[in-house]
């Protein structure tokens, strides 16, 4: 019964945010009826140990082209931006992607990928989706009842080659307080509006020169991107309807292979052994850019598509208090109890592969978390201001959580340590011990000794602990600032 309560209100929930719709969120333990979900108009291998080297990619010339035999709408009369948005043919229009030439990523007798995931070849397919896709279900690192499908393909919409507002056109739209996504790319800074991308969960584009893709989850508040170049093929996502552990799983429209959105590794299909190069991102505010990139873009509402930008159809999905209708989307019988499953919490993975997840009520109390975790010395910054993108119907009424980020805490070979900045009445800022030097949410020092200077980004997401833990149930927990210090 468990299981078809989960699967109802998963359908009904995706088809509310297909068609762009508020008012169909079901209150928590209760089973909502299913909707049917209408297909909408589609459109280097490195893992997260590079975290704590500064991501300086290389400059890439974008693949416009589209490698799967889809063709581009023309860009529509009266839109205006910086970039063009290119809408794709509905799917009922496109010829079916073939595998490529070359058969699979990794040697058709390998067993395991490098980091030595077994792999499994059979001639087994799924018996409930993918009917009509070229994927080569033969070849995985999952069992096919590890996924669900919420929704058919390309049912929410990724975007492509979006359109972009200065500052200025944005906080005609968004307060200052408004979440997004921040991206910065070869110094080519990016915001992507979490009212938006929660619609949409994925947004292909070329950033600083490299091929990227934006993602968000709205079911595991998980906001990664990932440059979208393997080898010499640059990858353009969709979103395929399927989830892993409440996760995204996105869709490379080349192969039609499966990919995780929580690792970018490539779980089903011909590219199996490949994994995405994470590209830092982090939720900060409308207010944020404004402050410390004045030049930056933000993506704006003029999708092409018609969207409800600016409502919430997750209502009450982060309530911790209630328990939301995150309820459906896991086994509670299988939650680590550690923290509570709505819990937010920054996690991380090291180079060796360990885990480890900072809990945001010990972080936002503490504001600064110094570790040193698994060969990284690492600092993890809280500042308030940013509004939750799942609590109330509209964003802009939500309840404030504010924006995490994390850092190598050296510079120029120099350790420092950090505290918050109790001059900072905002509590916007922090200031190392060594120089008094004063530093922001971007590890951007403003003041002092040291002003002009950055830190080295190190790659982390925001995740809620369920979510987290599913696919890392040997993470390492850390509660508060005084437990990283004690060393666990």
């Amino acid at each position: 019964m468990r299981s078809i309560r989960k699967s109802l209100a998963v359908v009904s929930l995706i088809a509310a945010v297909a068609a762009g719709c508020s008012d169909a969120v079901p209150e928590a333990n209760q089973p909502a009826p299913a909707q049917q979900v209408q297909p909408a108009e589609p459109d280097r291998q490195a893992s997260q140990s590079e975290q704590s080297a500064a991501i300086e990619p290389q400059q890439a010339q974008a693949d416009r082209s589209d490698r799967s035999g889809q063709s581009e709408q023309p860009e529509q009369s009266g839109q205006s931006g910086q970039s063009g948005q290119a809408q794709d043919e509905p799917q009922a229009q496109q010829q079916a992607a073939a595998p490529p030439d070359d058969p699979t990523y990794l040697p058709r007798d390998a067993t395991e990928t490098a980091e030595g995931i077994r792999i499994i070849r059979d001639s087994e397919r799924p018996e409930y989706f993918g009917t009509d896709w070229t994927t080569d279900w033969g070849i995985r690192l999952v069992e096919f009842d590890e996924l669900s499908q919420g929704a058919f393909r390309d049912a929410i919409p990724a975007i492509s080659e979006p359109r972009y507002w200065s500052l200025e056109e944005a906080a005609e739209t968004y307060p200052d307080n408004a979440p997004l996504v921040h991206v910065d790319v070869n110094g080519d800074v990016r915001g992507f509006p979490l009212d938006i991308m929660i619609f949409h969960e994925i947004v292909n584009d070329v950033i600083g020169g490299v091929p990227v893709s934006v993602t968000f989850c709205p079911l595991c508040n998980t906001a990664i991107a990932f440059e979208s170049q393997v080898g010499d093929e640059v990858l353009r996502f969709g979103v395929s309807g399927l989830l892993r552990n409440s996760d995204l799983v996105m869709y490379d429209r080349n192969t039609e292979s499966l990919w995780q959105q929580s690792s970018g590794r490539a779980i089903v299909g011909v590219m199996v052994g490949a994994r995405l190069t994470y590209v830092p991102a982090t939720i900060v505010t409308l207010g944020h850019l404004r402050e410390s990139f004045p030049d930056a873009l933000v993506m704006s509402r003029d999708t092409g598509w018609p969207r409800s930008y600016g409502q919430n159809p997750y209502r009450g999905y982060d309530d911790p208090e209630r328990g939301g209708p995150y309820y459906y989307f896991f086994d509670r019988e299988t939650i680590d109890e550690r923290l509570p499953p709505a819990e937010r919490v920054v996690s991380i993975e090291g180079p060796s592969g360990a885990a480890i997840a900072y809990a945001w009520s010990g972080l936002s109390a503490d504001r600064v978390i110094q570790d040193d975790f698994d060969g990284l010395e690492l600092v993890v910054f809280w500042v308030p201001g940013a509004l939750s993108a799942l609590d109330n119907g509209f964003i802009e009424a939500s309840r404030e959580v504010g924006t995490t980020a994390v850092f190598a805490r050296s510079v120029g070979g120099r350790e420092l340590t950090f505290v918050p900045n109790w001059r900072d009445e905002s509590r916007q800022t922090f200031v190392d011990n060594e120089t008094d030097s004063v530093w922001n949410i971007f590890g951007i020092a403003v003041e002092g000794e040291l002003a002009g200077s950055r830190l080295t980004r190190v790659v982390h997401s925001d995740h809620f602990w369920f979510a987290w833990q599913a696919f890392h149930p040997d993470s390492e927990v850390v509660l508060s600032a005084r437990q990283a210090t004690a060393g666990g």
